[in-house]
């Protein structure tokens, strides 16, 4: 799955940014990594940022999609936190409670496993 930047927009004030932040840049395309939707949040997309590939999840506010491919290793799980539902498509193997709080501690394991992961959806979508 594939979306191109068509707009930066602020996820606190919704304002247009231009052409760029910190993580984003107008006209780029990214491969979305996995989804989460929530019934107050929207659509957000785990991508490796333009801030050294960190990845992070970014509104989908702004974006079209290029491609519509749901990588081969995905599932779907669902979820009510209090009166908060929640969506989420992710690869089987980060389907884990703390991966992503694990990914933003730099555990070395979860690391590895993301960048298998990564690279089977860049494969399956043709870019290695």
């Amino acid at each position: 799955m594939i979306v191109k930047c068509n707009k930066v927009i602020s996820p606190v004030t919704k304002e247009d940014l231009g052409d760029k932040s910190p993580w984003l840049m107008k006209g780029n395309e990214y491969v979305i990594l996995a989804l989460d939707w929530s019934s107050k949040g929207g659509i957000e997309a785990y991508i490796q940022t333009e801030h050294y590939k960190e990845p992070r999840f970014i509104s989908l506010n702004g974006f079209e999609f290029i491609s519509r491919t749901i990588p081969s290793t995905w599932i779907t799980k669902i979820q009510e936190l209090g009166d908060e539902k929640i969506v989420t498509m992710l690869p089987v193997s980060w389907s884990h409670g703390g991966f992503f709080e694990d990914m933003e501690n730099q555990d070395l394991k979860t690391i590895e496993l993301f960048n298998k992961e990564v690279e089977q959806m860049y494969r399956e979508e043709g870019m290695l």
